[in-house]
């Protein structure tokens, strides 16, 4: 018999769907099981990508009779193109993955890796987490709640739904500053703003420098703009401590010794000056305090610098003429160099180079941080701020420090403080714990502390996921939540300038519901009636729409960029600073404080500052290598980890540079335990397998982050962030991930 194309497509995804789906269950109440019973309907459709990366990919998604049958890049977007990322060629794989869980579970064992669960209704589930967290807030005020949620889903419904609850009981806040904070404060104390040029201009650019980032594995699709300008002949100039891809294209390449970028940028700004390469009318008109900057460059030789940097002279002088020498440059800062002890100095001392080239204020040039141009949305209003009863007391706990404020009560600080602390000051018992949108037991620092506090017999304990994480291995109760493709949504990008919507392309698969389902359904078994609980996906996101079209025709459209940017970036010569101009020294003391650090450059590293400063501890000081987990190309985070399209990752390997190899008589293949010095000067291990490669200079070794430990083909259930410390940096309280030291020995 003869079959088209088209019946053939719809047979074999129709079996491929079924085939994922064999096991699949129903509640003996009837619950929504959409697994294998999904409507007909046909249509191509864009969506967009929510993950945490800065391309925010336009995405189209072919469904066929109620099944995603393919993902491609939307090639209207500017950004996106044809293509999506390796990541997003899996998302079917993702989204189908025979590991998504189909049902509301209830722990019936222990807590932690290899728990057991038992299927329930969703009325059950949510009426005993509202029982459960209605006594808590009886016994203890909303405040003994607290939550965990990062960047897992960033659709404005996605996160909104969670606030909207947290805020009406008066839980806790999070301050949600794992990522980039540090360098935030770093570079609005020099500048004003964090916020810069689209990376749609680096076709303009005739220099790309990029300091501390790998656009392969974070931002891949700007790659192309790259090129762009290097066809136009633009060079190409990487500082980075890791050799990435962009790395080994540069025609320059400066590898400084994880955590000095400060000093290399001191010594690139002495060569500007001493060489005459720096624009005298720019500095005159448009900065301040340039006599500083020009004291504190000659407290140091060049000798001093290339021996703190292990940059030689030479090296960072053919830098500084390459950059100085065009028209146009623009440098690019990455959030990994800053997730270290003196993060937030380190970025602030960067965009002194383009202030002292006068590089600002025309195409293809500038400094590029992180942008929030393109958001068209009051994210504030929907949040739900105002739900929030009169009078309550709300602590606030770091992101990057909760293992420290989930302890137990008796647990004795390193201070000799008893319980609980957050910001250096005991804080409040907690007593539950709801984790959506993110896998802290894979991406939080020191989850070796964290296991402690979940292992909490005190502790009640819910999340929301797509799979059985590590994390949710911890929980109580653990409720499915559907994919970015079963619920409309809303994103923005926080590089170029969009914001972007998703159309609901599927039912949500078994018994999965959005967000704000189970947040609206949690809220009403608590007993509250307000509004906000009531309204569907597309009303917050309407409610929230703030550009100068319809929200009817940007839902058509698919992605939005909001009138009068001003372009080129600071075209006005003007920055939002107290003087109106370019501060190369801050003595404000509102992004630090200028009596502990010196306030134009600050050179200290955690190797060499006090702990009063920011530096590690003595115990920390004594391990032999400093360790770098940056990301992998096939990892967003710790998502996808699970996939099969993408789980031949190295993520439990360990880079070893051929000379620190050699002294420790480590080849490739060997099995190899990485120990450091943790919380309370606690002792954290984990076995990974070794691999010869320079990836970093001598003395420095390199994993990749956020690895799960079930995955761990060693069999030892490790991973990198049991080894990493939850520190705070020293401005903005951001993550020091990068600062950490270990030893390393034959497993």
């Amino acid at each position: 018999m003869a079959i088209d194309r088209r019946c053939f497509l719809k047979g074999a995804s129709a079996f491929a769907f079924s085939s994922g789906l064999i096991g699949c269950s129903s509640n003996s109440d009837n619950d929504d099981d959409n697994g294998g019973n999904q409507p007909e309907f046909d249509y191509t459709r864009h969506v967009t990508c929510p993950r945490n990366c800065g391309d925010r990919c336009s995405l189209l998604v072919t469904t066929e009779d109620g099944v995603a049958t393919a993902i491609t890049g939307d090639e209207r977007h500017p950004v996106t193109g044809s293509a999506p990322c390796v990541k997003g060629h899996a998302y079917l794989q993702y989204i189908y993955s025979p590991d998504r869980l189909q049902q509301p579970l209830k722990r019936v064992g222990p807590r932690g890796p290899g728990a057991r669960f038992e299927p329930v209704s969703w009325d059950e589930a949510l009426n005993a987490i509202a029982s459960n967290l209605n006594k808590i807030i009886e016994e203890h005020g909303g405040n003994a709640i607290s939550y965990y949620k990062y960047s897992g889903n960033g659709g404005l419904s996605a996160a909104a739904s969670g606030y909207r609850f947290f805020n009406r009981i008066a839980s806790r806040r999070l301050e949600e500053n794992i990522c980039a904070s540090a360098g935030y404060h770093g570079m609005t104390s020099i500048l004003g703003e964090y916020i810069g040029p689209s990376p749609e201009d680096y076709v303009n650019t005739q220099c790309y420098v990029s300091w501390g980032t790998n656009e392969q594995a974070t931002n891949i699709h700007h790659i192309k703009f790259i090129n762009q300008a290097r066809d136009k002949g633009a060079k190409v100039l990487v500082v980075n401590s890791a050799r990435t891809p962009m790395a080994s294209q540069a025609d320059i390449w400066l590898q400084p010794t994880p955590g000095t970028d400060a000093m290399l940028a001191l010594g690139i700004c002495k060569v500007l000056i001493e060489d005459n390469l720096h624009d005298t009318d720019f500095i005159s008109k448009y900065t301040q305090d340039f006599d500083a900057l020009q004291e504190r460059v000659d407290q140091f030789s060049h000798g001093q610098i290339a021996e703190h940097t292990g940059v030689s002279t030479s090296e960072y002088r053919a830098f500084a003429h390459a950059y100085a020498g065009v028209d146009a440059a623009m440098i690019r800062i990455g959030y990994g160099l800053q997730r270290t002890r003196n993060g937030g100095r380190i970025v602030r001392a960067i965009p002194m180079l383009a202030a002292l080239t006068g590089n600002f204020g025309r195409p293809g040039a500038g400094v590029i941080y992180l942008n929030g141009q393109g958001n068209a949305r009051n994210g504030g209003a929907a949040n739900g701020g105002h739900l929030t009863p009169e009078g309550a007391k709300r602590d606030t706990i770091s992101i990057n420090e909760f293992a420290r404020g989930l302890v137990a009560a008796d647990y004795q600080q390193p201070d000799g403080t008893v319980g609980p602390m957050a910001y250096g000051e005991s804080s409040e018992l907690i007593k539950a714990f709801v984790c959506w949108n993110s896998n802290p037991m894979a991406v939080a620092p020191n989850t070796t502390l964290l296991e402690q506090g979940l292992m909490r017999d005190d502790l009640f304990t819910v999340g929301l996921e797509l799979f059985m994480t590590d994390t949710m291995e911890y929980m109580d109760y653990v409720l499915p939540a559907t994919s970015f493709i079963e619920q409309e949504d809303t994103c923005s990008s926080y590089h170029a300038y969009y914001t972007q919507h998703t159309h609901k392309q599927i039912e949500p698969l078994y018994q999965s519901r959005p967000n704000l389902e189970i947040f609206s359904a949690l809220a009403k078994k608590m007993g509250f009636s307000d509004p906000e609980f009531s309204e569907t996906i597309e009303q917050v996101n309407r409610n929230a729409w703030a550009g100068d079209i319809s929200y009817d025709e940007f839902k058509q459209q698919g992605f939005y960029t909001p009138p009068n940017i001003e372009y080129p970036w600071r075209a006005s010569l003007t920055w939002p600073t107290p003087s109106g101009k370019i501060e190369f020294k801050d003595t404000s003391g509102s992004y630090f404080d200028p009596e502990q650090f010196h306030p134009v450059i600050d050179v200290g590293t955690p190797e060499s500052d006090t702990r009063q400063n920011y530096g590690l501890t003595e115990g920390e000081k004594l391990r032999e290598f400093r360790l770098l987990s940056p990301a992998h190309a096939k990892m967003n985070n710790s998502q996808w980890a699970n996939i099969k399209y993408t789980r031949n990752l190295p993520a439990h390997t360990l880079y070893i540079h051929p000379q620190d190899a050699a002294a420790k008589g480590i080849q490739t293949g060997d099995s190899v335990v990485l120990t450091a010095t943790r919380h309370n000067n606690e002792e954290a291990s984990i076995r990974y397998s070794a691999k010869v490669e320079p990836m970093t200079p001598a003395g420095t070794l390199f994993v990749w982050k956020c690895a799960w430990k079930k995955t761990n083909p060693n069999g030892s259930g490790t991973a990198i962030n049991m080894i990493t410390n939850c520190d705070l940096t020293d401005m903005n309280h951001g993550s020091s991930f990068h600062a950490t030291r270990v030893d390393i020995s034959l497993a």
